[in-house]
């Protein structure tokens, strides 16, 4: 496991919040791009392949949903994202980034 790896398991409490505000329904593309692009930004060196967050969420306090980030080295991992009472969505990564399963 990479040191980056290990840093973003253990550093992701408090991450920035995604600046896109609106109404319903969520624009999960963009959702997207932005935790892809604050995981860069926090984790120096880090390449993030792809970002894949459920569609059809509103946009409305107390939604809740699990992403999945996967980095280009092939580490996944899970990201939650939370609408706010101010309707702006906070994420964090949640499930620790892992290494895919070698097959024999």
């Amino acid at each position: 496991m990479s040191n980056s790896v290990r840093a973003a398991a253990a550093c992701f409490a408090a991450l920035p919040l995604l600046a896109a505000c609106g109404s319903d329904p969520m624009d999960t593309a963009e959702v997207e791009h932005q935790i892809k692009a604050g995981y860069e930004r926090q984790i120096e060196g880090s390449t993030v392949e792809s970002v894949t967050c459920p569609d059809n969420l509103k946009r409305e306090p107390g939604v809740t949903a699990t992403c999945r980030l996967t980095l280009s080295t092939g580490v996944s991992g899970t990201v939650d994202i939370a609408v706010r009472k101010d309707k702006k969505i906070e994420w964090k990564v949640a499930g620790g980034l892992r290494r895919p399963a070698k097959k024999d």
